[in-house]
Order: structure tokens, then C-alpha cells, then sequence
């Protein structure tokens, strides 16, 4: 029996790149943004149709503050409000999400990310195969012989990273990820590494001491001299990062796996989502959306009357 796969999308970093990617802002004639909602649902369509997953999952965030705030209060302190013309389009990604039959996570106080991680972390299996579809560089913390990353790229393809990619991209095992995260910072969430090391200098450090007490432990041995004066001075703000970038995985979901399972056919062609591309004036999306029905409704009659046609046979 083939493998079976699960795709999990980090809704938030897929709306927003579709938000930013389209040259042309998109609207509707009344002049209501549609971009962010366009390019998403052409991207799941596209999945859906070439990948034709066996469960489907979409994770994001809430409004709420979340255990990092907590521990840092200056966590993405440095992100500007998101833009009315995609706070406006927020509404209809959900029912986007839901007329695709998609299994939405959502839970206050967690990030889209943590959810991803518990999902992985419960169900991939050497009979179950998750696909973690962001761009986000903290998900290689996750990756192993069961988990892929699969980044989406300009031209609706996508790049799949596995446990080899990940020793290519940060020259580190997905386990030391985290370490060299919390070296290395991330200016996007106000995380604050140490100042000074960049990706590179963290592979360096990493691969010499294993992790990040390894390189604490073995300071006085670090030889380059600048680098070993920003270890010093910056030890707090190394293993607070550690934990800011750790991804939680120890949560329990009370999700059925089979309530996340993906009917293809129902998926890309069904009167919910024919109605909201209408709405949207999405007409060239109308017109694959009904094919898509249409094709659907003949293979069902089509299988009704081969049915009939085998039980008159047997009488």
C-alpha cells in the first residue's frame, strides 16, 4: 500500500505572499481587494489538483498574544499593523479555506507554527508522509525521514526540502536548527540572536560544538575573537532566542485525522466555492470551477450507469 500524505499550510505566510506577489492589486468591481484571496486559492487549487493529497490541513494565527510574548515583550514588536486591503480580504480566505473543505486549526495563545509542529509531530509516520507548506526557514526544525518543507515558488512551483536540504541550506542537522536559529536571530519576529552571526558563522560554530551549550561550554576555544566576544556578551539573549524560536509540538490537537481528509473532486468543484469566486468576480476561476462540476456530475452518471449495467448482467 502507497504512503499516504498530509499537507499543512501556514495560512497567514500564504495570504500574505499572495498579497505582496501580484504586481497589479486585484478588486472586485465595487473596488473590495481580492489578491491575497486570488493567489491563495489558485495556489490550493493547483496543490489539490497535482498533488491530490489524502488529508488537508490549514493553520494560522489569532489576534491573541502568545506564550513568546511572554517571555520577550519585545517579540515582533517591530511589525507595522497589516494593511486594510488585506485585513479586508481576512473574511473571505476563511470561507475560501472552508468551501475547499478544509480542516481549519486555530487556537489562542499558539502561533500557526506550533500547530504545524504538533501536527507533524503526532501523525507523521513511515505510513504517513506531512508536507509542511510555508517558506518559513524555522519549520527545518521539523523536518526528518517522515516530514518534508514544501516552499512555494514563483510560477506555482513549489521546492521540497527534506533532511538533505536542510544540511545544504543551514549546513546543520534539522536537530541543531533551533541552536542556530538562536544564534543567528530573526529580525522579522524582533528575535534577537546574537549580534554578529550570521548564518554562515552559526553553521561554523554549530559544527565544531554540536549545539548551543557545546559552544558555551567550550568558549574559551572559540578562535575567532569577535565572534567569541559576542557569545560572551550575549548569552541571555542566545537562550532566550533558543526558546523564542523553538517550535511547541507537545500539544494536544483532539483533531481526527480523517475529519482532515481531502475529497478532490469535491474539493476544486463544489456550489460553495463556485458561489464565492462569483462573488469575488474571479471569471476565469468561474469557468474552471464549473468545468470542474460538470466533469464530476458525468463521471458520476457515468459510474451509475456502468453499476446498473453489471447488475443487469448478473440477473
Amino acid at each position: 500500500m502507497s504512503k499516504k500524505r498530509l499537507f499543512i499550510v501556514d495560512a497567514m505566510a500564504l495570504a500574505f505572499r499572495s498579497f505582496h506577489a501580484i504586481q497589479r492589486p486585484l478588486a472586485t468591481a465595487s473596488g473590495m481587494p481580492t489578491q491575497a484571496v486570488y493567489g491563495s486559492l489558485m495556489f490550493l487549487l493547483n496543490l489539490i489538483e497535482s498533488e491530490k493529497p489524502d488529508y488537508l490541513i490549514i493553520a494560522t494565527d489569532t489576534s491573541s498574544k502568545t506564550f513568546r510574548h511572554e517571555l520577550y515583550a519585545g517579540y515582533k514588536a517591530n511589525r507595522s499593523d497589516m494593511p486594510e486591503d488585506m485585513a479586508v480580504q481576512i473574511p473571505y480566505l476563511y470561507r475560501m479555506f472552508e468551501s475547499l473543505g478544509c480542516q481549519i486549526l486555530r487556537v489562542d495563545g499558539l502561533e500557526a507554527d506550533d500547530l504545524i509542529g504538533a501536527v507533524v509531530s503526532q501523525w507523521a509516520s513511515p505510513d504517513l508522509h506531512c508536507y509542511i507548506v510555508s517558506g518559513d526557514k524555522d519549520f527545518l526544525q521539523l523536518i526528518n525521514d517522515n516530514v518534508s518543507l514544501y516552499s512555494p515558488k514563483k510560477g506555482g512551483e513549489a521546492k521540497i526540502t527534506d533532511v538533505a536540504g536542510v544540511h545544504e541550506k543551514f549546513g546543520v542537522a534539522p536537530e541543531q536548527v533551533i541552536d542556530a536559529l538562536a544564534l543567528i536571530g530573526d529580525t522579522a519576529d524582533n528575535v534577537p540572536g546574537v549580534p554578529g552571526i550570521g548564518e554562515k558563522g552559526a553553521a561554523k560554530l554549530i559544527q565544531a560544538y554540536g549545539s548551543l551549550d557545546g559552544i558555551y561550554e567550550n568558549l574559551e576555544s572559540v578562535s575567532n575573537k569577535r565572534s567569541k566576544n559576542a557569545l560572551e556578551e550575549n548569552r541571555d539573549k542566545a537562550y532566550l532566542s533558543r526558546q523564542l524560536v523553538t517550535i511547541k509540538t507537545d500539544i494536544d490537537l483532539q483533531v481526527d485525522i480523517e475529519a482532515t481528509s481531502c475529497q478532490v473532486e469535491d474539493a476544486v468543484g463544489n456550489e460553495k466555492l463556485l458561489m464565492l469566486v462569483k462573488e469575488l468576480e474571479f471569471r476565469s476561476l468561474e469557468k474552471r470551477i464549473r468545468e470542474r462540476m460538470e466533469k464530476t456530475i458525468e463521471k458520476t452518471a457515468d459510474s451509475e450507469t456502468a453499476t446498473q449495467s453489471h447488475r443487469h448482467d448478473q440477473q
